[in-house]
């Protein structure tokens, strides 16, 4: 007798974290979900800073800190009405911007 609590085993789980399939013949198609929380890891990197510079009284990097932020919640908003390939460059340029600035951090102290 089949439990039609859980899932048959050839059904795809709903709840599945890894997110939608590919479209056809692109396997490196990212969704706009996952495009949203690389921006949205970029947007806390800056919050982040923009806390350090508030208590270092830094005007000039809080200035400059709050521009590229902005720029980073701008992006973020347009992958809500953005096609597959424009998700996909955004994702691309931010999993780049976010490498560079957490290699660009001081090692945390301990």
């Amino acid at each position: 007798m089949h439990d039609s609590a859980s899932p048959s085993p050839s059904s795809p789980d709903p709840q599945s974290p890894s997110g939608p399939a590919p479209g056809p013949g692109d396997e490196n198609t990212v969704g706009a979900e996952d495009a949203r929380q690389i921006v949205g890891a970029v947007i806390a990197w800056y919050n982040r800073q923009l806390l350090l510079a508030r208590r270092s009284d830094d005007q000039q990097r809080l200035d400059e800190l709050t521009r590229q932020r902005q720029k980073c919640v701008e992006d973020q908003a347009r992958l809500q009405d953005a096609g597959p390939e424009e998700i996909t460059r955004i994702a691309d340029f931010y999993t780049g911007r976010l490498t560079e600035l957490e290699a660009s951090e001081p090692p945390a102290e301990a």
